[in-house]
């Protein structure tokens, strides 16, 4: 072998057992699921059928296994629900149709519905009825959060569509939501994964036709079924919860929340007037809050505001012509401290007596 040659072949000795051990840390702990796991994935699972197991455990981005499954769908649901993780619940036995997904989104605000709403769009997969779960922080520009960026391409499309300014000559928005090859040999995704080997920390997923387990389910309808320690929790615990909160005065998302932004309002206020021009019955639901977190809210001039968007909300749908379900107020549907996993999400043997008519669709 000539010098030459030996110049090469001796770095790329070294080299290769680094580049090797870089891509087996990579595939093996696939941290954001671009390997060895994919949120397309997951998605033709639960489209088959299958419930899935360790998501929640893995730190999975719902943004994207929510893009990944609309994606696949071959048409479009029959019934969808939009909101927070408070509407997590509601499955598809509620609505007495298998053509039903659940698009809650965890910290879900204004960006959150305009993308899904986007990506159906894009998609052409609107559905026949859309309930929207509406939070009163859905309109507090003090906590939205940045988690909606990961769909932010969809929320410029569905912004530019609901303004009157989407042109057919535009590019359609695409995130892709496979496998991303250039990640195996990446340093800055081995740096991060290789950080969770010591902990034993890496995306996996396991399937089952399982409804209930002992860990966090996402179901193929798209709905949740919490974790044991949730589902078991004592009242005597969400009310030491309650009273902590209360004692710190704090409110989900509802802090520095002084007035209902005009600018969020007009965008919801906008998406149901394409929505229902699309053809999409629209159904407004109001998620409850606990008796001892209600009357704490009751009390406080700093939550009051949560009032105003309850009433400002029942407006919007008697101008728009659409039903209203749900309240705020929990005495509506009998809600008790033994019907909640923790401060704001009810258990899901409660969930149905939440979803009540308070408002009747105008024909």
């Amino acid at each position: 072998m000539d010098n030459k040659r030996k110049k090469w072949y001796r770095p790329a000795l070294f080299l290769l057992p680094v580049l090797l051990f870089i891509g087996c840390v990579n595939w093996y702990v696939d941290s954001y699921a671009l390997l060895r796991v994919t949120y397309d994935g997951i998605a033709a699972q639960m489209a088959a059928g299958k419930n899935a197991e360790g998501l929640e455990e893995s730190d999975y981005n719902d943004r994207n296994l929510l893009l990944a499954r609309l994606k696949g769908q071959e048409e479009p649901f029959q019934t969808m629900i939009l909101g927070s993780s408070r509407v997590y619940t509601f499955d598809h036995t509620m609505f007495g149709t298998d053509s039903f997904y659940n698009a809650g989104l965890s910290e879900a605000t204004i960006y959150d519905l305009l993308a899904v709403t986007g990506i159906l769009v894009q998609q052409d997969k609107l559905p026949e009825t859309m309930v929207i779960g509406v939070d009163p922080f859905l309109f507090n520009v003090s906590h939205d959060d940045e988690k909606w960026e990961e769909l932010q391409s969809y929320v410029l499309y569905m912004g530019l569509i609901i303004d009157g300014k989407w042109s057919e000559e535009a590019l359609a928005p695409e995130k892709n939501t496979g496998r991303d090859y250039a990640k195996a040999l990446s340093l800055d995704y081995f740096r991060y994964n290789v950080t969770l080997l010591p902990e034993k920390k890496r995306f996996a997923v396991s399937y089952t036709d399982d409804w209930v387990t002992d860990g966090y389910l996402k179901h193929a309808d798209g709905s949740v079924s919490y974790q044991r320690e949730l589902r078991e929790v004592k009242a005597k615990d969400v009310e030491e919860m309650t009273r902590q909160a209360m004692e710190e005065h704090v409110v989900y998302r509802m802090t520095d929340y002084a007035e209902i932004d005009e600018d969020h309002f007009w965008r919801f206020s906008a998406l149901i007037d394409y929505l229902q021009g699309a053809g999409v019955e629209v159904i407004l639901y109001l998620p409850p809050y606990s008796p001892m977190m209600y009357n704490y809210i009751e009390s406080e001039e700093a939550f009051q505001i949560t009032l105003e968007v309850e009433e400002k909300i029942k407006n919007l749908a008697v101008e728009k012509g659409i039903a209203l379900y749900g309240s705020y107020d929990p005495a509506g549907c009998g809600l008790a401290m033994t019907d909640l996993y923790d401060l704001y999400h009810v258990k899901a043997e409660k969930t149905q007596d939440t979803y009540y008519p308070v408002i009747s669709a105008r024909e």
